[in-house]
């Protein structure tokens, strides 16, 4: 085996010029323009060894930038506006009001354990309920009354299930918002909302308020009927002599989410 030649020391290397620096580094960036010939009688560069024995030295910083082309910077466009059918916008000027009218259609409403649903009873349930309840996070409310159980969206106050008692009651979550309170904000927040905002005091005040919305009360022996002509097939009843001294806010709450008109002022 040959031995292995010692090292030289610095100062035999005194004098000797790098072979690094006779290679001439390749300019990658260097793009011929176009119709541009070949410069003739040049010379030939040194070829680079196979395998240099240093690093090769950085292009100066004077030499050519490569091209780049230049940014396209877009103008902000304005929003376009939301469509008719949208059920939520971000439109402050959207002039269609926050409360929505109950909406019943057969196509969308999922009926477990019913054997035969009327129009009638849906809206007695949702204006009339006996007990009541938030669950999907606060997306949809149901309301029971007797053997039937509603759920209503709450962002545009449709009926989309019909359940018998018996099965909501099975498959209601253990934790549920229960209170007939949550009725209030079933059609929506407040129309008027903020600060001022009250309820009729009195059933002489409230009747005025039905009337100045348009509203027709139908008198009964115990029970009325309220009404709407711009809403056929949508009704509230209308206790004739009312006991509880919380029946105005109530009423109110009922017209509320069953006709998506709000009588607070």
């Amino acid at each position: 085996m040959a031995a292995t030649p010692p090292r030289p020391s610095p100062r035999d290397l005194a004098g000797r010029i790098d072979p690094a620096r006779r290679v001439t580094p390749v300019d990658y960036t260097a793009v011929p323009r176009p119709g541009s010939a070949e410069p003739q009688n040049t010379p030939e560069k040194a070829p680079a060894p196979s395998t240099p024995s240093g690093p090769l030295p950085r292009r100066s910083p004077s030499g050519p930038l490569p091209r780049r082309r230049a940014r396209t910077i877009e103008l902000p466009r304005r929003a376009p506006s939301a469509p008719s059918e949208a059920l939520v916008t971000l439109d402050a000027d959207d002039p269609r009001p926050v409360p929505r009218p109950l909406r019943i259609d057969d196509g969308e409403i999922r009926v477990v354990g019913i054997q035969t649903l009327e129009r009638e009873q849906v809206v007695l349930t949702v204006a009339d309920p006996e007990d009541a309840w938030s669950a999907d996070a606060g997306a949809s409310d149901h309301f029971l009354r007797g053997p039937l159980v509603v759920q209503v969206r709450r962002v545009d106050n449709a009926v989309i299930g019909a359940f018998s008692r018996a099965y909501a009651l099975s498959v209601r979550p253990t934790e549920v918002e229960r209170s007939l309170a949550i009725a209030e904000d079933a059609a929506g927040r407040s129309a008027r909302g903020g600060r001022g905002t009250r309820h009729p005091t009195s059933r002489r005040e409230l009747l005025e308020r039905m009337e100045q919305a348009g509203f027709v009360v139908r008198a009964g022996s115990t029970h009325g009927r309220v009404t709407h002509p711009e809403h056929p097939g949508l009704f509230v009843p209308f206790a004739s002599t009312p006991s509880d001294r919380r029946f105005t806010r109530h009423a109110v709450a009922q017209i509320r989410r069953v006709f998506g008109i709000d009588l607070r002022h």
